[in-house]
């Protein structure tokens, strides 16, 4: 290309940059003519000799993109993203890239950043929305495309992509409101009556559905799919397929809905909706977490479960064989050692997942109406759900073996569990609000975890040692929530020195200081992300 037609402009280009846009005119002449692998020839020199040029990196990257070339595309964009931050076009073409390869986590990291930024287009909401209901977040989608419908509400598509959302989470009556606002903004849409027509084939109602089947036909004369539909409901309630007409709109209005399958959902009002409304973005938490903690492992998720298996099974074998003397309560040493284990690994996976929440979820606080309390909720839960499935995977193994494999006091132990977590929980918020002014902090912290692992009676019993040592140790909380535990296993255990109100004392004041800092600092804590 250098020694060919447009060797002059090159050579000014390499003389003095200012000259580049000549060369991008040239080349956008050159692919609007058809010769394609011409101007992306004439791009790649100009990126050679001034290699961080915002808009030839963008033009070419679109060149690429419209011949196919989606990885080296996006590598571009990519590119030219990063030198221009804040031009929201570059952002937008860079998340269409990442949409067409599939690329969904990245473009819900990308798309969170642009629509938190202050520039948030109904396009950027649009893509977000997609790339979530790819990834199986159907109600963060929702809520994504609602936020296009407000920026454009004369945008027929948006309507229809939250319509066939709502219907896609059966939001029947709601897909409907929006359908019928659609209706009256494009009368004309044949999309919009045949959308209208399937929401109301769901609820039941064939009388609506046929008269809005019976309009898109009309609308669209000679679509296939249309046609097939409107056949469909023609031979359901035994009508041909003709033209509905006034008399026939009649006849159908009185026609029976004793076929209806569900309801509309009503929204719940005040508390209740606010409740449903966390809940909700939770459960979508959760669900996001089990996808993406260990999506590259062979096993999954279920390396969730046999990683501290593995570790009691290990560790309580190990100590059962050093020490051969009888255990201080029951009948197993390695019994004894793993119900002190198991409420203690609970209480460090949980501590350390919630003081990490934010540094691993940076990109989901971006989203609209996640808060970080939703995130610290989710992590607690799931890992409460995963330690418990290990106790019972452990629990079998117990009866397998011949020990005890039943608690004594299944509502002790429930309740020595439920404590320990929301310990875990609030000292993982306090921890998590810390390390984000001193980022030495989580080494401190996983100090004082070691220290605590050898204090908190797992491999002994306070009942044996001196009363001035005992008297110390029972200040320790996970101690007192390790021997609740095993007071609830073992039916004949009863030690005097437990105290539920004293690890009760400590839940609560640990919760309203973790979750009281989150508030109280929020808005700076947004600004470290």
């Amino acid at each position: 290309m250098e020694g060919g037609l447009f060797a002059a402009e090159i050579e000014a280009v390499r003389r003095d940059r200012r000259n580049l846009p000549a060369l991008r005119a040239q080349a956008e002449i050159l692919f609007a003519g058809g010769q394609r692998d011409e101007a992306v020839a004439l791009l790649r020199t100009a990126d050679a000799l001034a290699p961080g040029d915002f808009l030839t990196l963008r033009i070419l990257s679109g060149f690429l993109a419209a011949m196919g070339q989606l990885e080296e595309a996006g590598q571009l964009a990519a590119r030219a993203v990063e030198l221009a931050p804040g031009a929201a076009e570059a952002q937008l073409h860079l998340a269409s890239l990442q949409l067409a390869q599939q690329q969904y986590a990245a473009a819900i990291a990308h798309l969170a950043a642009h629509v938190s930024a202050g520039q948030a287009t109904a396009a950027g909401w649009h893509m977000l929305a997609v790339a979530m209901a790819a990834s199986g977040q159907p109600n963060r989608a929702i809520e994504a495309i609602r936020h296009a419908v407000e920026i454009e509400p004369a945008n027929a598509g948006y309507r229809l992509h939250l319509a066939s959302l709502l219907t896609a989470r059966a939001r029947y009556g709601d897909a409907l409101t929006e359908l019928g606002i659609a209706a009256t903004l494009f009368p004309g849409d044949a999309r919009i009556a045949r959308a209208a027509s399937g929401n109301h084939e769901a609820l039941g109602d064939l009388s609506a559905a046929y008269q809005e089947a019976a309009r898109a036909r009309d609308l669209a004369p000679g679509d296939a799919e249309i046609e097939r539909h409107y056949s469909h409901l023609a031979k359901q309630i035994g009508f041909s397929a003709a033209p509905v007409d006034e008399a026939l709109a009649q006849t159908l209005a009185g026609w029976s809905q004793a076929r209806a399958r569900k309801q509309v959902r009503a929204r719940p009002r005040g508390w209740r909706r606010l409740v449903a409304t966390r809940g909700r973005v939770i459960h979508a938490l959760v669900l996001r977490d089990m996808r993406t903690r260990y999506s590259r492992a062979h096993l999954g998720y279920l390396w969730a479960i046999f990683e501290p298996v593995s570790h009691l099974l290990t560790l309580g074998v190990m100590f059962a064989l050093i020490n051969q003397g009888p255990p201080p309560v029951g009948t197993s040493l390695f019994e004894y050692y793993c119900t002190g284990l198991l409420p203690y690994l609970m209480f460090s996976h949980i501590a350390n997942e919630v003081m990490s929440a934010r540094a691993a979820s940076g990109a989901v606080l971006m989203l609209p109406n996640v808060r970080t309390t939703d995130v610290i909720f989710s992590k607690t839960f799931l890992n409460l759900m995963t330690e418990i499935v290990v106790g019972m995977v452990v629990f079998a193994a117990f009866g397998a073996a011949g020990y005890r494999a039943v608690p004594a006091h299944l509502f002790t132990c429930a309740a020595a569990i439920l404590l320990l977590a929301g310990l875990a929980m609030g000292i993982g918020a306090v921890n998590m609000v810390v390390q984000n002014f001193f980022h030495s902090w989580e080494t401190v912290f996983a100090s004082i975890v070691r220290l605590l692992y050898f204090s908190s009676g797992i491999y002994y019993s306070p009942i044996s040692m001196p009363d001035y040592a005992r008297g110390f140790l029972e200040w320790n909380p996970i101690l007192q929530g390790v021997e609740i535990f095993r007071s609830g296993f073992y039916p004949e255990y009863h030690p005097f020195w437990i105290d539920a109100r004293y690890l009760t004392a400590w839940v609560l004041l640990s919760l309203l200081l973790g979750l009281g800092l989150e508030q109280v600092l929020r808005k700076r804590l947004r600004q470290l992300l």
